[in-house]
């Protein structure tokens, strides 16, 4: 008994050593390629492009609409979902499926539009934001 206890302490101890060496992953920025199909406020704009770049360690997200660029404050990532708002937008995407929303707000109300994303053949630049 007294050996087997050896062994695993022996075992525990070089598998701890091996996670130290390895040391914590970090994340690098990523950016999804995402496609408007729902966008029964503003017909015409179905199939509509935007690029989506957010970094988990920094907690940055930012987007980019055609010729306009968003950034992103009150930014949550975790591992279900990517959250981010500013004074005229705000997008949620869900991690597992990438399906997104995006809100703009004007003075008229808010247009609501819905589609799916996929991780874009590019990598985001270092920094989203």
């Amino acid at each position: 008994m007294h050996r087997f206890c050896a062994l695993v302490a022996m075992l525990m101890a070089g598998l701890v050593g091996i996670a130290a060496a390895a040391g914590p992953a970090s994340a690098k920025p990523q950016s999804l390629d995402c496609l408007l199909t729902d966008t029964g406020t503003r017909p015409g704009s179905e199939n509509r492009a935007i690029t989506i770049a957010f970094d988990d360690d920094a907690k940055s997200l930012s987007a980019q609409d055609g010729g306009q660029n968003y950034t992103f404050g009150s930014v949550s990532i975790t591992n279900v979902v990517i959250n981010g708002g500013n004074d005229s937008v705000s997008v949620g995407i869900d991690r597992s499926s990438f399906g997104i929303v995006w809100q703009k707000y004007d003075s008229t109300g808010v247009a609501i539009e819905y589609g799916k994303c996929r991780p874009s053949a590019h990598p985001a630049a270092a920094s989203a934001h």
